[in-house]
């Protein structure tokens, strides 16, 4: 499994990302319960991006942690982002207080972590997948304008990573949350039920065929 570390920050936070490739043969580092977790996943595509995606997770929270990727064990939750702990053979187990989150496609992981109380959000798209006639139902005109000039690809995949930065379930509504994007394609914050919240971001090709998006939500912003 080939790992490389990237560091696009938003100015004034911190953050690390961690982007990783499967290699089944990797399968030999899970724990018991990793190993029955990766056994269950459907077919092997979601096994390759399971793995991907646990990897990257590992080795994001090592490097922003300073801890060992070997001692960091991710509990997962239902409907959300597991929960990192950090274990060793001489210590009680610990959650380490941090926001996780992980995507993942085609057998590559992406993971992206940061101190609690901020939150962030992440998601890998393949350029092009987005079906165009779909984005009417989740995109408000602002939105649509940008993806006609910078790819529907593009903003699908920022929706989707603030969407998990917040938190967000299946009970509110895609088209609740709306983007504001500027002309660079920067995002400078989301309306969410008509509520400013304050957020950054940062995307980038992670090859020719896959594009990346992280989200930061400052709570200290938010809270203004």
């Amino acid at each position: 499994m080939r790992l490389q570390l990237a560091a696009p920050q938003p100015a004034g936070k911190s953050w690390t990302i961690a982007d990783s490739v499967c290699d089944s043969q990797q399968t030999r580092d899970l724990t018991p319960g990793e190993r029955r977790e990766y056994d269950s996943q459907p077919h092997e595509g979601r096994r390759r991006d399971w793995l991907a995606g646990r990897r990257a997770a590992k080795e994001a929270v090592a490097a922003h942690c300073g801890v060992p990727a070997t001692h960091v064990r991710l509990v997962p939750r239902d409907g959300s982002a597991p929960t990192a702990v950090l274990r060793d053979d001489d210590t009680t187990p610990r959650a380490l207080p941090i926001s996780i989150s992980i995507s993942h496609c085609d057998g590559r992981g992406i993971a992206v972590v940061a101190d609690h109380p901020a939150r962030v959000g992440v998601d890998l798209e393949r350029a092009g997948h987005i079906e165009r006639d779909h984005l009417r139902y989740f995109l408000s005109p602002a939105e649509w304008l940008v993806a006609e000039r910078a790819g529907a690809t593009l903003v699908w995949a920022l929706k989707e990573a603030a969407w998990k930065a917040l938190g967000l379930t299946d009970a509110t509504p895609f088209s609740a949350l709306r983007l504001a994007i500027d002309r660079a394609s920067a995002l400078r914050g989301v309306w969410l039920h008509g509520d400013w919240i304050p957020a950054t971001a940062r995307w980038w090709r992670v090859d020719e065929c896959l594009l990346a998006a992280a989200v930061y939500v400052d709570p200290v912003a938010e809270s203004r």
